[in-house]
């Protein structure tokens, strides 16, 4: 039994039970890889971006909400957009979020001072772990989503290249086999 899925031994699943998966890893990072039993990678990611998530909390992050409207004097496209990826995080972000919003005793764990120090330095951890995340989600609906009728056929009709490939020797630009003195391999 292997730790981690090989793309060919991934066990598909139906479109929302896919999206339902990659919802799970938003919310919680890596938690959609323990649900399709890939331990190590599951393991792995929610250890990195919950630490860098983490972290970003230790350095009193904050979420940069911008201004919506580009009319408005105080839009700044580089806080649309660090929001946007902080959002890849999930449910950290969405709890930091809701803290920020609402105060009370959450607010005093979570948010503790957004004008320190290190307060850019944790909102900055913030949007790797965001980034980090939507890959790691992007790449568990590559591993689980349903096959294509073009690709059944093709994993069906076409044997493994990888496996039946002859190694002919060094070849030029256009495939053609170049011998030792750099000629083609081609006739006389």
């Amino acid at each position: 039994m292997t730790d981690t899925l090989h793309p060919d031994e991934t066990p598909r699943q139906p479109l929302p039970v896919a999206l339902g998966y990659c919802v799970v890893n938003w919310l919680v990072p890596g938690a959609g890889y323990l649900l399709v039993r890939d331990w190590a990678r599951g393991i792995g990611i929610m250890v990195l971006i919950n630490g860098v998530f983490l972290l970003g909390l230790v350095f009193d992050g904050y979420m940069a909400i911008p201004a919506m409207s580009p009319r408005d004097p105080s839009f700044n496209i580089f806080m649309a957009l660090t929001f946007i990826v902080q959002l890849w995080h999930g449910g950290g972000v969405l709890a930091v979020f809701g803290a920020e919003s609402m105060g009370g005793p959450l607010a005093a764990l979570l948010v503790r001072d957004p004008g320190g120090a290190y307060s850019d330095l944790g909102s900055f951890h913030f949007a790797v772990a965001g980034g980090l995340n939507y890959f790691a989600t992007v790449r568990l609906y590559d591993l689980i989503r349903p096959m294509t009728a073009g690709e059944e056929g093709q994993k069906s009709d076409t044997p493994n290249r990888t496996t039946n490939r002859v190694e002919s020797g060094p070849t030029d630009h256009h495939g053609s086999s170049v011998g030792s003195d750099g000629g083609s391999g081609g006739g006389d």
